[in-house]
């Protein structure tokens, strides 16, 4: 063991997660998957037989649980080399509908979290003076659309914390990059918490919403799987120096090029006509 790399990675129970654990135990990562409920640990303990990979209970919401975890690896191990920040949620809604609640419940998870487990392996990579620190964050960092507003602020955040964490902890040695995925197959948008005042069918913007969100679905559906997103972050640990962002997607890679050289006003024509669809469609 004394040779390979370790790896903790978070949200490991589905998708991007449980595609990522298994990758880099293939590729000779000694593995640390973690979950908030090892409950749904079966599939991935299953998969991983014969892998260096090991299964811990982590959630990232829960500074007890996130302390434990780490202290568990590296009690292990004795070091940490890579960390990817992968779990995380998407809410579903109209903005101005959220509640106190349901806006800082996003955030504890999507941006707290991160940084929460980010600064439980620090320590021990300042230490040793090498890691490797990749956040997944998304297209939706980098371009904002209607129902889904709130995430989007938390992935504009990863994109920031990436870029200061990247050069702080550079002179220790330890390069800091973020992962866009755009459309991905996966459970994400199935599983999204979708606001209680939509849930209740008491929105003020309910049929639009639908129709937003079933074009959403839609695309996901078409899209590809979380194993694309895998190999991209695998991508960025190969490299001798990491780039700061790794788009994982034909989507992810161009749209924000599209957006840039788009003036303003004729890109809010292009989403004022893309409501307007959604809304002739409700009605």
């Amino acid at each position: 063991m004394e040779n390979r790399q370790v790896a903790l990675i978070t949200g490991c129970s589905t998708g991007i997660g449980f595609d990522t654990a298994l990758l880099l135990a293939r590729q000779g990562f000694w593995v640390f998957a973690t979950m908030r409920d090892l409950k749904k640990a079966g599939p991935l303990r299953q998969a991983a037989r014969g892998l260096t990979l090991e299964i811990l209970p982590l959630d990232v919401d829960k500074p007890a649980s996130v302390q434990k975890a780490a202290a568990s690896l590296l009690k292990k191990t004795g070091r940490i080399d890579v960390l990817v920040n992968n779990a995380g949620w998407g809410a579903f809604g109209a903005l101005e509908e959220f509640s106190d609640e349901e806006i800082r419940a996003q955030y504890e998870t999507n941006v707290f979290g991160l940084m929460r487990v980010t600064r439980a392996v620090l320590p021990a990579m300042r230490a040793q003076k090498s890691g490797r620190i990749i956040h997944i964050g998304s297209l939706a960092g980098k371009m904002t659309f209607a129902g889904i507003g709130l995430y989007c602020s938390t992935k504009y955040a990863v994109e920031a914390i990436t870029e200061s964490l990247r050069l702080e902890v550079r002179p220790f040695n330890i390069q800091v990059s973020v992962v866009e995925p755009g459309q991905i197959n996966t459970r994400f948008k199935a599983n999204r918490h979708k606001a209680k005042t939509f849930i209740k069918k008491g929105s003020a913007y309910q049929d639009v919403m639908n129709q937003v969100l079933n074009y959403g679905n839609q695309q996901s559906a078409k899209a590809p799987g979380p194993e694309n997103v895998a190999g991209t972050i695998l991508k960025a640990l190969q490299a001798h120096r990491m780039a700061v962002r790794y788009p994982a997607g034909f989507d992810a890679e161009w749209f924000p090029v599209i957006r840039w050289f788009l003036p303003d006003v004729v890109y809010d024509l292009l989403l004022r006509w893309m409501y307007r669809r959604f809304q002739r469609r409700g009605q």
